[in-house]
């Protein structure tokens, strides 16, 4: 789901309930309901402003399904104890600004959901969205924020790729379908479940588990660099260039090679 930068401080305003009928959210809580949504942030000195952090997580999704799922969470009725009368002046709030880009929240049974202009309800990412040109075409963001210095932003969007990769795996293999609770590494755990890489050393050649095993470091680097030194948190260390080169060339390489295994599972 994309939509015009123009609206998404108005948008990030809103859920922060500092513009229209949305009920006030303090720092804490306009956290949780962002890690509610796929995000691994924490509440901590060097925290930005309430609606500056709330835009960036718009900015930071735009472009993708998570963007979608922001606008449905952020409607569902039990967030708002049944006030149907504060609910739908939200809903109309936020329509106003998507309506532009072709989108609307539409009442279907009980709940919101987005569809188009038309009513058409608006599907999760398909099997053909997720494969190697969806990874090149994300690569190119990551690599269009270390042109222009964004090192923390390509960092976090390296976690997006990675983590919407592997989701993908594991609805496309178990045949369900997953929340994202910021948890990169579990995602990882199941992933190789699924994918059967989740091998013994005394099942293959030392050289091929040493580099299997490298996929594991990778992991868990990227989780550690993402949460210290993303945009989702205050740095703890000044992020460079190399680092974030490090991180968007790995995840890469380790995408590439996951929806390689796919591929061959599915064949």
């Amino acid at each position: 789901m994309k939509i015009s930068n123009k609206v998404t401080e108005q948008l990030g305003k809103i859920i922060a309930g500092d513009i229209g009928s949305a009920p006030y959210l303090s720092g804490p809580k306009l956290v949780t309901f962002y890690n509610e949504c796929g995000f691994d942030d924490v509440y901590e000195n060097g925290f930005p402003s309430r609606w500056v952090y709330s835009k960036e997580k718009i900015v930071e999704s735009n472009g993708t399904p998570r963007l979608k799922l922001i606008l449905e969470e952020f409607v569902d009725p039990r967030r708002f104890g049944g006030d149907e009368k504060t609910l739908g002046k939200v809903v109309e709030e936020i329509n106003q600004l998507i309506k532009y880009d072709g989108f609307a929240l539409i009442k279907k049974a009980n709940i919101y959901k987005i569809a188009d202009t038309q009513g058409n309800f608006i599907e999760p990412e398909t099997i053909s969205t997720i494969g190697h040109e969806f990874v090149s075409e994300q690569i190119e963001k990551c690599q269009q924020k270390i042109s222009t210095d964004d090192f923390n932003g390509a960092i976090t969007n390296a976690r997006t790729l990675c983590e919407a990769v592997l989701i993908h795996i594991i609805e496309t293999i178990e045949n369900v379908e997953i929340k994202n609770d910021g948890n990169i590494t579990n995602l990882w755990t199941r992933a190789k479940k699924a994918l059967k890489i989740d091998i013994k050393k005394d099942e293959i050649p030392d050289f091929v588990f040493q580099i299997l095993s490298g996929l594991d470091t990778t992991i868990n680097g990227l989780a550690g660099l993402s949460n210290n030194a993303g945009d989702r948190h205050a740095n703890k260390f000044k992020t460079k260039r190399h680092h974030a080169k490090l991180a968007v060339n790995s995840v890469m390489t380790l995408c590439d090679f996951l929806i390689d295994v796919l591929n061959q599972k599915q064949k």
